[in-house]
């Protein structure tokens, strides 16, 4: 019987997840990509039901009543993200496709904790992204960021990547073309 497998991409803001995710969506490879579930408001680029199910704060509350995420999380201290368990065991692992699941450094900690036997079930890429390169991007496509949200936003990104680097099987320089950055994590999975 063919064996399952998870890549979990994690990645700092601005790293270049959507870039990587779009594209790899793209490749003719049998992967399922499940989107996330976000309480936030959606962004003029992003498509509901393409790119993440954008859901109220309640909606998502009453999923997590009812047991109905595999993970999630209050990031940036604003909105909920996460993953119905649906999405990634019954539409992929049971469908033996690979599967390929952004997730929070704190979720793979958690996930290292609580079910270490699962550790042969998956592989953890992380895209890192220098503090002021991630700041010059931030600056660059936001333009209504405050100082403190920067700044936390920054904060994060150095506790995510220490944590990574201790915890990840793969660390990618995201400051790399997309198409590189996408190249190797085609090589890992190959």
């Amino acid at each position: 019987m063919k064996e399952w497998h998870i890549y979990f991409i994690m990645w700092v803001s601005w790293a270049g997840k959507w870039t990587l995710i779009k594209w790899l969506k793209e490749t003719k490879l049998n992967l399922h990509i499940p989107l996330s579930y976000k309480s936030r408001k959606k962004r003029d680029f992003e498509k509901d039901w393409v790119d993440a199910y954008f859901i109220s704060v309640d909606e998502f509350q009453l999923s997590i009543e009812k047991w109905e995420f595999l993970e999630y999380a209050i990031v940036h201290w604003t909105n909920y993200y996460g993953t119905k368990y649906d999405d990634v065991i019954l539409n992929g692992i049971e469908k033996w496709q690979t599967v390929i699941k952004e997730l929070d450094v704190l979720w793979l900690m958690r996930l290292i904790k609580d079910k270490p036997e699962l550790s042969e079930k998956y592989t953890t890429i992380f895209l890192n992204i220098p503090v002021k390169k991630l700041r010059e991007r931030i600056e660059k496509r936001w333009e209504e960021i405050t100082e403190e949200e920067l700044n936390r936003r920054e904060k994060s990104a150095i506790m995510e990547e220490k944590e990574a680097r201790l915890l990840c099987d793969y660390m990618l320089d995201a400051t790399q073309s997309p198409q590189k950055v996408l190249d190797e994590v085609l090589d890992i999975i190959n």
